[in-house]
């Protein structure tokens, strides 16, 4: 029962926050090597210098690279008081990603589907 509990307040967390964020946009592709991160981080800081506020979440678990790329590679999560505070690159860009969850980014992380889907519901109701 708590467990249901538990699911229907994720829930309703995850449209609270959706319904937000005017814009969303994302960067998909079934195979790796093609550039989604180097998109992913261009289009973000170039909405950014645009003055809009953006946020980027990494959820590659096989390799997460845009810590790295947008220089926050090794810090650490900060629990705030509604939810986890994402890493911030400038005012008007935030980054969240499965890399800063793990002990080193090249550990591979060995999730099926309703793991993997279970962590990105978890980043979008959670992280503020």
């Amino acid at each position: 029962m708590k467990d249901m509990t538990e699911k229907i307040e994720q829930d309703k967390r995850l449209r609270e926050r959706m319904e937000r964020i005017k814009n969303k946009i994302i960067v998909i592709s079934g195979k790796g090597g093609v550039g989604k991160s180097t998109v992913s981080v261009n289009l973000a800081y170039a909405l950014a210098m645009k003055n809009k506020k953006v946020g980027i979440m990494d959820t590659d678990l096989h390799g997460p690279n845009i810590p790295k790329m947008l220089g926050f590679e090794g810090e650490q999560i900060i629990p705030g008081a509604e939810g986890i505070e994402p890493f911030c690159v400038n005012p008007n860009l935030s980054a969240i990603s499965i890399g800063l969850f793990l002990e080193n980014a090249d550990d591979p992380v060995i999730w099926r589907g309703p793991l993997k889907m279970a962590m990105i519901k978890q980043f979008l109701s959670d992280v503020n």
